[in-house]
């Protein structure tokens, strides 16, 4: 895939962190960083932890705020996984709201980022059983940067995780069309790899992903103005991976 060509073709970036919080990122802002960016879409994500207590403010909010700009703006949030249910801190109401829902593990996610378990086998059920069962109950349509295990109280490299169940759970998102995030800022989630090394591994990952026909979608993950269209690593993961253009989400008809 050509570097170039590739740059080129991604003409959106799907997570960009925004806040209420007037230390945050304003939306304002991010919106017109995107059209400095050149891009035809963006998606702006805040916490749903933030807007939860008014989500149809925040979408409408969200809705003036596009129809002023060039730009098409996705109403995003954010959810935690609570378990190894896969609950999330969204209710299916909420999530109805906004075209784009994302839901990650987290340090709130009992079973895998507190009262981890003593033995790695009933981890590893406790992680694919969390992102299996919030899949199932149909609140999101992206897992964001999955796996994102590298720093919680008992890492897993993406080389541990046993191949067969990578293929299971992409098979489910497939059939459920939830997405998986090429995040920018992936090798973040794993201090102890290098980004050579994370990227080789997780490569493995999206492989598994491709052969059970999953969708993937791409962004920053910034939050800041400069970071807004920044997927030079994104690009960098799909060639790894061979993941093509043609595998992307198209964020424009959301």
């Amino acid at each position: 895939m050509d570097r170039q060509t590739t740059m080129r073709l991604i003409p959106y970036d799907a997570h960009v962190n925004t806040s209420l919080d007037e230390q945050g990122l304003a939306p304002e802002q991010c919106l017109r960083a995107a059209e400095a960016a050149g891009l035809q879409a963006v998606g702006l994500v805040a916490r749903f932890g933030e807007v939860q207590s008014s989500p149809d403010q925040w979408r409408e909010r969200l809705g003036q705020l596009g129809r002023s700009s060039p730009v098409q703006l996705l109403a995003g949030v954010q959810a935690e996984l609570l378990d190894a249910s896969g609950h999330l801190d969204i209710s299916s109401s909420a999530a109805e709201q906004f075209p784009l829902v994302l839901a990650h593990l987290s340090e709130r996610t009992a079973g895998i980022g507190h009262d981890v378990p003593v033995r790695w086998e009933r981890l590893v059920d406790n992680i694919f059983a969390a992102l299996l069962g919030v899949v199932d109950e149909g609140r999101c349509n992206v897992l964001a940067y999955p796996f994102n295990l590298g720093r919680f109280p008992a890492p897993i490299t993406p080389a541990q995780l046993p191949v067969e169940r990578v293929e299971q759970l992409g098979e489910a998102m497939a059939e459920a069309e939830v997405a998986c995030e090429l995040s920018n800022r992936a090798w973040w989630w794993y201090p102890e790899l290098t980004v050579a090394q994370f990227t080789e591994d997780f490569a493995q990952v999206l492989r598994a992903f491709s052969r059970g026909g999953v969708k993937f979608i791409v962004g920053s993950d910034s939050r800041d103005v400069s970071g807004v269209g920044n997927l030079r690593y994104v690009r960098r993961l799909m060639q790894e991976a061979g993941v093509e253009l043609s595998q992307l989400v198209d964020l424009t008809r959301l």
